[in-house]
């Protein structure tokens, strides 16, 4: 069985539930007998879960919650691999740890986590409920020019240069984000603002991810250059690169170098 690493120590300033959910992924993780997150990962991908050893570590250790169906396709791998009636827990007994787990470390986050979500289904609802774009009819200037038929407005995004399409959802959940995160810096719990910025990003869209630091960048550089920090250590490789690719559209080449090079620096733990 695999030795206990510094990546798998639960810490130990976490929330009551948060932490029990951390204690039984790391037991379900010692199941599975592997010398390396990396060979864990590899597992975990047979069964169609695609993760990054630095996530799987992340969870281990409770500083991500990880979606359940992680936690049960974890549980079914264990289940494999141990002996007989070695995996104490159930799956609906996983599914109550998750469930109880506190989803931020962040004590005055939470109505700004609600937010976030209720405006992103809200912009989602309204986005569903339009109608199908219906071309203009031509201008006599547009006659000639079959790309001016089809072109649509693009949506306005305060403070973000380039001209791309921007989904409004997205562009929303930034603007909240990036809204909350400046109220508490502003407030003086900056502590709370990167709280807040690292327990969000994970379930951003790279997009969301690109606008919140654009916007972040509009004012408030420290945060803008903690989001670059924690996007670069914390997300998987494909999603920095199109974080990457998204900053650069939005007139940021230097955060678009910037987050690639903290993924670089980052070097995943393996054991």
């Amino acid at each position: 069985m695999a030795g206990k690493s510094s990546a798998g120590t639960t810490r130990l300033d976490l929330p009551p539930g948060r932490k029990a959910l951390a204690e039984a992924i790391a037991a379900l993780y010692e199941h599975l007998a592997v010398r390396t997150l990396a060979e864990a990962a590899a597992l975990l991908e047979e069964d169609d879960w695609r993760k990054d050893p630095s996530e799987i570590s992340r969870y281990r250790n409770g500083r991500r919650k990880p979606p359940i169906g992680f936690v049960i396709a974890l549980h079914k791998l264990a289940a494999e691999r141990a002996a007989p009636d070695a995996v104490l827990l159930s799956p609906a007994e996983l599914r109550a740890l998750h469930a109880a787990a506190e989803a931020t470390f962040c004590q005055n986050c939470g109505p700004a986590l609600m937010e976030n979500q209720r405006l992103r289904r809200e912009n989602s609802r309204l986005l569903a409920c339009q109608p199908s774009t219906v071309s203009p009819q031509p201008t006599s200037a547009e006659g000639s020019n079959p790309a001016a038929l089809t072109r649509r407005t693009p949506l306005p995004v305060p403070r973000l240069t380039g001209d791309r399409q921007r989904k409004a959802r997205d562009v929303a959940a930034a603007q909240q984000l990036a809204a909350s995160a400046t109220s508490l810096r502003r407030s003086g719990q900056i502590g709370y603002a990167v709280a807040l910025i690292q327990d969000t990003s994970a379930s951003l869209s790279p997009l969301e991810s690109a606008a919140a630091i654009a916007l972040l960048r509009g004012g408030q550089d420290d945060l803008a250059d903690t989001a670059i920090g924690i996007n670069g250590r914390s997300r998987a490789e494909w999603d920095v690169m199109r974080i990457a690719v998204e900053l650069h559209a939005l007139g940021l080449p230097d955060d678009a170098d910037a987050i690639l090079q903290a993924a670089l620096a980052h070097v995943p733990a393996q054991t």
